[in-house]
């Protein structure tokens, strides 16, 4: 949407405001982009932004040189058209704060407002007009605040009654007001909107979901191991691993009886894998404590071993009936675009809040299709790296978002830390040909450390830092296996949540020394028995 566009969109309801807008688009037309410049003849487009506190009770406003009074936050727009992020910039830099949101994408005012003549960096600026468009924006009060010196001093925070007071410019006091009051009620809409999602997105859900194995039915085990499976994991990929888990182990006992070979097994490929592990102790809980059933308590669920709140939602409330919303990802970012919420959905305590937001529209009725509703729309509908599908989604009518242009926006996430790298030398010791014989090859894979990253599973031997093949092949005979033919070299990469291995595997074939620390084993063995997790395997891909 363009500036044009926008600016046409902006609703006003007063005179003085419709006066404003129709003069504005009328320059708009005859100067086109150069109506954001400062040099505009017939005066130019300015940024502001009402900041108030989360409670909508305090104002961070600041003494203006020019203008002689305490007043807003903002600045000329210098030719951006993107007018939201020159007031978000403009509030940062004028006031010094760095956790500063908008309430809304929208307009909440459009003003013509005189501006007189003045001295600035040493120079006589004539008299104009100022084209200024307005944000409402959120900071939290406990930031640090500081002046700008050649624009401001004095920011501070004040309760919006004194506003009258401290303002000395009688024309700016009523605009203040009127954007107070539209925060307010952006504010009122954004509560009242949550009953309003129930019906639609319950009767489209029931039209359009998918047909997922783990939707059969509503038994706590089968919807535990879904979850767990589906956490950082495609649906389409999880499908079959679903499926061959429950044909292996069917129920609760069959799980905590496992030996943890085959489990690891039917687990590999899923990676983290500490989260089969956890669903091991928790089949043995459930058997010792709770005759291998699970206790329709949200508290009991969540403390067992791996299970988190959302995992608790998901199984109190499909399972149960229970007011225990699941809220993950998918359900942050939904609601992020609803209610148009530009806080960050990383935030532990805006997760805290929307879950118990969320349970007040939960019923014993609908809970168990509304969890579902929820991770299913922001499945295939409002989508997490794409544009949403909004023409048919079944909240579009109410989606504050789409009416007011901001979905791309939306989310807000913070960027996590930069994962850290290690560079890793991967050997691939092979006793036999590949290229003649693969059946009769066999494969060194050793057991990695009990504590750590990938704990307790099986690797292929590896080294930090890249080796060259001639200390490839000298570290080879250090372990006590005589290098036969150096094969190749291999470059890979696996990333994993915090760390990313940047890795060179080197390939040798080699005659095995069976009283090393390596376990020597074939491919067919290995595909049966042993769980050597992705980072490994993806060295082995089409050699056998």
């Amino acid at each position: 949407m363009d500036l044009l566009e926008r600016i046409t969109d902006f609703q006003p309801d007063t005179e003085q405001e419709s006066i404003s807008k129709n003069r504005l688009i009328s320059l708009m037309k005859q100067y086109q982009n150069q109506i954001l410049d400062r040099d505009c003849p017939a005066g130019h487009i300015t940024c502001s932004g009402i900041i108030l506190s989360p409670d909508l009770q305090h104002t961070l406003m600041a003494y203006h040189l020019i203008y002689q009074s305490v007043g807003w936050i903002g600045g000329h727009a210098d030719g951006d058209p993107d007018l939201l992020g020159v007031a978000l910039r403009e509030a940062k830099e004028e006031t010094s704060v760095k956790e500063v949101y908008p309430i809304s994408g929208k307009i909440l005012s459009l003003d013509a407002l005189p501006v007189p003549e003045h001295e600035k960096h040493g120079k006589i600026v004539p008299a104009h007009l100022h084209y200024n468009i307005t944000y409402g924006l959120i900071a939290p009060e406990n930031q640090k605040i500081a002046d700008k010196p050649d624009e401001n001093r004095n920011v501070q925070w004040i309760p919006v009654e004194k506003i009258p007071e401290l303002c000395t410019e009688s024309h700016m006091i009523p605009i203040y007001q009127k954007i107070i009051s539209r925060m307010r009620n952006i504010r009122n809409q954004k509560q009242e909107i949550l009953p309003e999602i129930v019906a639609p997105l319950l009767a489209w859900y029931q039209e359009h979901k998918r047909d997922l194995p783990w939707r059969k039915d509503t038994d706590p085990y089968h919807v535990w191991i879904s979850e767990i499976m589906l956490q950082q994991t495609r649906v389409e990929a999880v499908k079959q691993y679903y499926i061959r888990f429950l044909n292996a182990l069917p129920d609760v006992r069959s799980l905590a009886e496992c030996p943890e070979e085959k489990l690891l097994k039917l687990w590999e490929g899923l990676g983290y894998y500490n989260r089969v592990r956890n669903m091991q102790k928790t089949a043995k809980i459930l058997m010792t404590d709770y005759q291998g059933e699970f206790p329709e308590d949200y508290d009991k669920i969540r403390a067992l071993p791996g299970i988190g709140d959302y995992t608790a939602g998901a199984i109190c409330s499909i399972c149960f009936g229970m007011s225990t919303p699941a809220v993950d990802g998918n359900v942050l970012r939904v609601m992020a675009r609803i209610r148009e919420d530009f806080r960050n959905i990383l935030n532990q305590k805006l997760k805290s809040e929307l879950t118990a937001q969320l349970a007040r529209i939960y019923t014993p009725e609908n809970s168990n299709f509304l969890t579902q509703a929820f991770m299913e729309l922001g499945a295939i509908v409002c989508i997490p790296n794409g544009r949403p599908a909004c023409k048919i989604c079944p909240l579009k009518e109410i989606c504050m978002a789409k009416k007011n242009f901001s979905t791309s926006l939306l989310p807000v996430r913070i960027k996590k830390q930069k994962r850290k790298t290690e560079k890793k030398t991967v050997f691939i010791l092979i006793a036999g040909n590949p290229a003649q014989n693969p059946e009769s090859c066999r494969i060194a894979i050793r057991k990695r450390p009990e504590s750590g990253l990938l704990a307790g599973l099986w690797e292929l031997p590896n080294l930090e830092n890249f080796l060259t093949p001639e200390e490839a092949v000298s570290q080879c005979s250090a372990w006590g296996s005589k290098p036969k033919e150096f094969l190749k070299i291999l470059p890979k990469k696996h990333v994993f949540t915090h760390i990313t291995w940047d890795m060179q595997g080197i390939y040798l074939e080699c005659e095995p020394d069976l009283n090393s620390e390596f376990l020597w084993i074939t491919p067919e063995q290995l595909h049966a028995a042993y769980s050597l997790p992705t980072a490994f395997r993806i060295f082995l891909e089409n050699l056998f």
